[in-house]
C-alpha cells in the first residue's frame, strides 16, 4: 500500500498549490476532491465570474465604439453564447489544473474524505452529478496511509436565517454563475466585492440591478473616495443602490428592507435575488472533532506555519478563516508544503500584512496595505487617471490612484480605473519591501502606459512632477 507524505482534502487553489509544491520537493501526495477539480475559484467563483465580466467589458466597448470612430448600428448580447463561453473557460481551466496535477504524479481521488486518524484517510469513492452537483457514491472505499493531512475544504456563502431558501427567486452565487438566460431584474443583498462584481456583470448585459447594503456605503472597507466613485459609475449605468438598508425578509420573490434613516420599508420584486453578504469556512466538524483539531465558527485554527493544533494536520485556504482570496490561499498552500517537506532549519511563516485585494468591476478597483487611522504624519496623494496619457488615448479617464506615505515610504494604496489590477503589483512590492519612493522615481517607466501613473504620483509626492499639475 502506497504511503503518502501528504493527503490534501480539497483541490481548490490552496490545495492544488500545496500538492504541486510538495511534489516539486520530492514528496508523494494525493488530493481528495468531492466537487470538481479547481474548487470554488475555478468552477463557481473567480474563473466563471471573470469570464462573464470579460463579455460585459466587450459589450460596453461595443456600445461606446462610436467615440473611437467605429460605427456599430445594432448589437445584442447573446446571453446563451456568453454562458457557453463561460462554460468552456471553466472546463479548460479545470482540465489544465487536472493535467498539472497529473504532470507532477499527484494522485487524484474523486470522492469524500473520511479521516480515521492523523495518519489515515478513508476515501469514499463517488462521481459528481452534473445536474444536481451532488456526489453519487459508488460504494467503493480505499484507505490512504499518510504522514500529513492538509485540510483545504474551502468556503460557502453566508445565508441569514430570515431568507426563505425555498423561494425560487433566491439564487446562490453558484446558481447565478451558471444561469443560461439573462434575468430582466436582479436584486443583490450586499455591496461588498461579490455584490459589486455581479452588479457590474448584469447591469452591463442589460438587467435592471438593485443593490441593498446594510452599511452607509458600498465597499465600506475601502476608502470613502473609492465608494463614492464606484457608486457614481454604477448609478450612471442604471444600478439602483440602497445603502443603510436592513433586509428583513425575502419571500415570494419580494425582498423587504428597512431604511435605517427613516424606518420606512421598501419592497423590491425581482426575477432573481442574490444574497452576497460574505462567505464562511466549510468545516467538516466530525472530521475535525475526530482529529481533535481546534476550530471556531470562523475557521480551522492554524499557526503561521499553517499547522493546526494537532501535529501532522495542516489547513490552508478559506478553511482557515484568514482570507477568502485565492492568491492568499495559494501562498498558504506553498508555505504549508515547504513546511511539511522541511528537513531542519527554520519554518517558513505566512505573512498576512500585505495582501492585495481586487474588485473586478468596470472599472476595476484595488486596495493594498492598511490606511493609517492617524494621518498626522502621513502624506496623502490622489492623482486622477485623466492626467495619464494612455488613459486619454484610450478614453479610459475615469478613476484615480490614491496613496498614503510615511517617511517617504508607501504604506497603503487604492485605485479605481481601467484594468488597475494590472498595475498594483509594483505598489504591493514597494510596501512589502519598505522601498523609499525616491528609489522608484529614479527608475524609467515606459511611456505611455497606465502603470506610469505610479511614477506620476510618487513624483508629485516629492514635489517634482513634470508631466502634470494639480
Amino acid at each position: 500500500m502506497k504511503e503518502y507524505d501528504a493527503v490534501i482534502i480539497g483541490a481548490g487553489p490552496a490545495g492544488q498549490s500545496c500538492a504541486v509544491r510538495i511534489a516539486e520537493l520530492g514528496g508523494n501526495v494525493a488530493v481528495v476532491e468531492r466537487d470538481y477539480i479547481g474548487g470554488i475559484c475555478t468552477n463557481w467563483g473567480c474563473t466563471p465570474s471573470k469570464a462573464m465580466i470579460e463579455s460585459a467589458k466587450v459589450a460596453k466597448e461595443v456600445e461606446h465604439s462610436g467615440q473611437y470612430g467605429v460605427r456599430v448600428k445594432d448589437f445584442t448580447v447573446d446571453f446563451p453564447a456568453v454562458a457557453e463561453r463561460r462554460k468552456q473557460v471553466v472546463v479548460h481551466t479545470r482540465e489544465f489544473i487536472t493535467d498539472l496535477l497529473k504532470h507532477h504524479n499527484i494522485d487524484i481521488y474523486q470522492g469524500e474524505a473520511v479521516v480515521n486518524s492523523a495518519s489515515e484517510v478513508l476515501v469514499r469513492y463517488g462521481k459528481l452529478n452534473n445536474e444536481t452537483f451532488e456526489m453519487d457514491y459508488t460504494g467503493e472505499e480505499e484507505t490512504l496511509p499518510t504522514r500529513n493531512i492538509v485540510i483545504a475544504t474551502g468556503s460557502k456563502a453566508l445565508i441569514p436565517g430570515f431568507i426563505d431558501q425555498e423561494d425560487p427567486t433566491n439564487v446562490s452565487s453558484h446558481e447565478l454563475i451558471t444561469i443560461k438566460e439573462l434575468p430582466d431584474s436582479l436584486t443583490i443583498v450586499g455591496g461588498g466585492v461579490i455584490g459589486i462584481e455581479f452588479a457590474t456583470i448584469f447591469s452591463n448585459f442589460g438587467s435592471k440591478v438593485t443593490i441593498v447594503e446594510l452599511l452607509p456605503r458600498v465597499l465600506a472597507l475601502m476608502d470613502p473616495d473609492i465608494s463614492t466613485e464606484i457608486t457614481r459609475i454604477l448609478e450612471n449605468n442604471g444600478v439602483r443602490i440602497l445603502t443603510n438598508h436592513k433586509v428583513t425578509e425575502l419571500k415570494d420573490g419580494v425582498l423587504s428592507a428597512i431604511n435605517q434613516d427613516t424606518n420606512e420599508t421598501v419592497e423590491i420584486r425581482s426575477d432573481l435575488n442574490l444574497i452576497a453578504i460574505g462567505r464562511t469556512a466549510v468545516l467538516q466538524e466530525d472530521l475535525l472533532d475526530k482529529l481533535g483539531v481546534d476550530y471556531s465558527r470562523k475557521g480551522v485554527t492554524v499557526d503561521d506555519t499553517l499547522q493546526t493544533t494537532v501535529p501532522g494536520v495542516w489547513a490552508v485556504g478559506d478553511a482557515t478563516g484568514k482570507s477568502i482570496l485565492a492568491h492568499c490561499g495559494i501562498q498558504q498552500g506553498i508555505i504549508c508544503a515547504e513546511n511539511i517537506m522541511r528537513e531542519g532549519g527554520e519554518p517558513r511563516l505566512m505573512d498576512y500584512s500585505i495582501i492585495p485585494a481586487v474588485v473586478y468591476s468596470l472599472p476595476e478597483i484595488f486596495s493594498i496595505g492598511e490606511v493609517p487611522a492617524d494621518l498626522s504624519d502621513v502624506q496623502v496623494v490622489k492623482v486622477p487617471f485623466s492626467i495619464n496619457l494612455r488613459a486619454n488615448i484610450e478614453d479610459h479617464k475615469e478613476g484615480f490612484l490614491k496613496i498614503w506615505l510615511r517617511d517617504n515610504k508607501l504604506v497603503a494604496a487604492q485605485a479605481i480605473g481601467y484594468m488597475v489590477s494590472e498595475i498594483q503589483q509594483e505598489l504591493t512590492n514597494m510596501i512589502a519591501l519598505g522601498t523609499d519612493i525616491d528609489d522608484i522615481t529614479k527608475i524609467v517607466h515606459a511611456h505611455p502606459t497606465y502603470n506610469e501613473i505610479i511614477r506620476s504620483a510618487l513624483d508629485y509626492a516629492e514635489g517634482k512632477a513634470v508631466d502634470f499639475y494639480m
